[in-house]
């Protein structure tokens, strides 16, 4: 199968890449740089910017994937509270979004689009299932993931979305290597204890939505007591610290 992927430079990008690779697929990455060293030499790779209609339709009819993994997206979510950023979230999450969906349409291609659990207001008790169309996002980015998942919905018949959370992995930033960092440099390790998450493996989501068709996740992990398991795996005893949300100042709800 021939993937295009987008927005390669970025840790999920980059692992999805590398476990397409694995399995055989023929992989091109694409990213705003000219060029990707995180890449293997056996992978192409191809400069786009996403918010760039004409480019992005160039590109993808020269490259006419079976499928578009679509991992590109602002995910700053802080910075996206900005009032000066908000025009460039749009571009980014929303309209970018929407032209790969456009080119996707005309090659006949599916297109996987990577969002997010901020869809949602956050104070469920149960997993969210598939279909639930209980959207409530309550920042400037979980709207705009929103805003890009419609634009998927409206275009395409081909489609799949799927909404991931509190992403971690061997590229760039995340919250399990911030966390290792400071428990190498602290005494005591303090978490927000109230967070639960469905936590997956990205080989074992590939797997199955390659053979059904969608990922569906329904194992539950407060973010202590993964952290927890972290540092006893880097052999990094520190005691912890169960916070309230409240303990910590963020602009945005949640």
């Amino acid at each position: 199968m021939r993937v295009f992927v987008t927005g390669v430079a970025g840790q999920l990008g980059h692992d999805v890449m590398h476990e397409l690779h694995k399995r055989g697929h023929i992989c091109i990455g694409s990213d705003l740089a000219s060029t990707c060293s995180g890449l293997d030499a056996a992978m192409s790779y191809v400069p786009m910017d996403i918010t760039n209609a004409d480019q992005v339709r160039s590109v993808l009819l020269a490259e006419k994937p079976d499928v578009v993994i679509h991992c590109a997206a602002w995910t700053a979510v802080d910075l996206a509270e900005d009032d000066d950023k908000a025009e460039k979230v749009r571009s980014i999450n929303v309209e970018g979004t929407k032209n790969i969906a456009e080119v996707c349409k005309d090659l006949d291609c599916k297109m996987v689009d990577l969002s997010t659990d901020y869809v949602f207001d956050g104070q469920g008790t149960e997993p969210w299932k598939a279909d639930c169309k209980d959207y409530k996002p309550l920042n400037v980015y979980g709207q705009t993931k929103l805003d890009g998942e419609n634009a998927v919905r409206e275009t395409l018949e081909k489609y799949f979305i799927v909404r991931i959370a509190w992403v971690f992995g061997v590229n760039g930033k995340n919250f399990i290597k911030t966390m290792l960092n400071v428990g190498r440099k602290y005494d005591t390790v303090r978490v927000v204890s109230l967070h639960l998450q469905s936590t997956s493996i990205l080989s074992s989501d590939i797997h199955f939505l390659e053979q059904h068709g969608y990922i569906t996740d329904s194992a539950r992990d407060g973010k202590l007591r993964s952290i927890v398991g972290r540092l006893e795996e880097n052999n990094i005893k520190r005691a912890s610290q169960a916070l309230a949300v409240r303990d910590f100042v963020k602009t945005t709800p949640y």
